[in-house]
């Protein structure tokens, strides 16, 4: 994923003709409409245009952000390409027109059509009420841990159910004959019994050749942490799996454990029993960033659905195309497997690409994230 520099004078004019572009909308929307202006008070349309227009049109306005993708100008400028946005240097932030932040953060505050574009907001509470991003300074005395708080930066934003469903539908397109990937919201647990289910219903319906079930999801309710898994399972024998490996993110290097083991462990035991234990092979990739307290936010690593995503996809192909490995390789050679297939992360030489490198290829995903869901509404409105 190479990616094209956009100068900060490019990205300017394009959000300056933007800025103009959701004037002239919010004009034609205030002469059909001059009943819903809630907000304007005693403002003139120059001061109303620029502080609520936006916000009352959210307000008053039936499915506002189909409204707004339905001019193409606008559509066009919210879904463009990474290559056409400048994003700073130091912190990773995209630069926005003013009135795209005010979108972005306005369709999540008012939930309008459930749309909260992917990282392209702050949370309702770091908003101003025209839906600005407020000034880190104007926060409450005794806010630390809020203006610490890694939300306040595109590249350190949590990932929502929107980017989980994009990674979900690509994973799952490759599920065939005996590959079953499991992607889905929901917990460990929850997918492991799915999978004994699964397993008996397959040798009930005459299926006798090994399953291979990859699972992509969080751990628990109490540890939101992504994992993936590559369960092996005899349809006879839905009881209790014929090999299990199990990816984490967070390590150091094998064969060390990952910070989060002793979920995979605890959740496979609830649903095999304790004997599990003893067959739960470590495949792990040390790809995720540690945050240190000490680091600025925007440095912090909240990259876990993207590295899960491809450890999850790199199992599927390795049971496409190496089900022997699978069933007979080392753990270490199933792992150096993987690392030939994750090119996002992994040099030729399957040494882990530089931190750099790796935070340059999540931000790309980042945007591409929230390019999909708005590719997706436009398409729908089209």
């Amino acid at each position: 994923m190479e990616q094209r520099i956009f100068t900060l004078e490019q990205a300017e004019i394009a959000n300056f003709q933007f800025d103009l572009q959701v004037r002239n909308f919010l004009l034609g929307w205030i002469r059909e409409n001059d009943d819903c202006m809630s907000l304007r008070f005693d403002q003139s349309i120059a001061e109303y245009l620029a502080n609520n227009a936006l916000r009352d049109f959210f307000l008053n306005t039936r499915q506002p952000v189909v409204r707004l993708l339905k001019n193409r100008a606008v559509a066009g400028h919210l879904g463009r390409t990474a290559e056409h946005v400048y994003f700073d240097p130091v912190t990773g932030d995209p630069l926005f027109a003013s009135s795209e932040q005010r979108f972005y953060n306005l369709a999540r505050r008012l939930n309008s059509e459930q749309i909260h574009i992917p990282f392209r907001s702050v949370h309702p509470g770091k908003q101003t009420e025209t839906g600005d991003t407020a000034d880190i300074n104007s926060y409450p005395t005794g806010s630390e841990q809020i203006r610490y708080n890694s939300g306040n930066h595109f590249s350190s934003r949590p990932a929502n159910g929107n980017v989980l469903e994009e990674n979900g539908r690509r994973c799952m397109a490759k599920s065939k004959d005996n590959l079953h990937i499991l992607f889905k919201r929901g917990f460990l647990e929850e997918r492991l019994n799915d999978i004994k289910t699964l397993a008996a219903d397959l040798h009930q319906n005459g299926k006798r050749n090994l399953q291979f079930f990859v699972i992509c999801s969080r751990h628990s309710p109490r540890e939101g942490h992504f994992g993936a898994s590559l369960v092996i399972m005899d349809p006879a024998i839905p009881e209790f799996p014929k090999r299990v490996m199990v990816c984490d993110t967070l390590m150091k290097e094998l064969p060390h454990r990952p910070g989060w083991w002793n979920h995979f462990i605890q959740e496979y035991t609830n649903v095999f029993g304790d004997a599990i234990a003893e067959l739960i092979e470590d495949v792990s990739h040390p790809l995720q960033k540690i945050n240190n307290r000490g680091d600025e936010p925007f440095r912090h690593d909240w990259d876990c659905p993207y590295y899960v995503a491809s450890m999850a996809e790199a199992l599927a192909e390795l049971v496409t195309n190496c089900p022997g490995l699978l069933l007979n390789g080392s753990a270490w050679e199933i792992h150096g497997a993987m690392k030939k297939i994750m090119p996002d992360y992994y040099l030729a030489t399957q040494e882990i690409k530089d931190r750099i490198t790796i935070q340059q290829i999540n931000r790309l995903k980042r945007w591409n994230s929230g390019r999909e869901v708005i590719r997706h509404w436009v398409t729908e409105i089209f």
